[in-house]
């Protein structure tokens, strides 16, 4: 069984990885030759010389796979596409909580309760704002990125 992965980016400046297989691998009398063989059936053929291997440790977390960028002999993480990526994921969260409090507004429209309506405009007003006002410039990689929650959420479960 190999540790090693193949990866290149493709024509929409995605990050393909490709996984040898250990049964396709086992076909071969080494690793190499068959990382070869999987480099030249599997990679289309203007891709195969910028096409690098790594070892799976090297590998980013896959959390914020759709910012991986290819370095010359490295994948990593382009910190800027993975805080838009969490942004969009806490936005998800966020607009759960919305679409509650326009229930909680309706009922305090019903009740005609104006402290019930203003306490319930106030938090959706906070929640709106949270993309704006919740800093995530102080990560540097997907880890502490993925660790920055709003304490105005609900804890969110457990993603993968």
């Amino acid at each position: 069984m190999t540790d090693k992965k193949i990866f290149y980016t493709n024509d929409k400046d995605k990050v393909v990885q490709v996984h040898p297989s250990p049964e396709y691998i086992s076909q071969f009398d080494s690793e190499d030759k068959a990382i070869a063989a999987i480099i030249a059936k599997d990679i289309p053929a203007d891709k195969q010389s910028s096409a690098i291997i790594i070892d799976k440790s090297q590998v980013p977390d896959r959390k914020f796979r759709d910012s991986w960028k290819q370095e010359s002999s490295s994948v990593v993480e382009d910190i800027t596409k993975a805080r838009a990526i969490h942004m969009d994921r806490i936005r998800v969260y966020r607009n759960a909580e919305l679409a509650k409090e326009d229930i909680n507004y309706q009922i305090a429209l019903e009740q005609d309760n104006n402290s019930k309506k203003n306490s319930v405009a106030s938090k959706k007003q906070m929640l709106r704002d949270i993309p704006s006002t919740f800093n995530l410039s102080g990560a540097t990689n997907g880890t502490e990125l993925d660790a920055l929650w709003p304490s105005e959420l609900p804890a969110r479960p457990d993603e993968e």
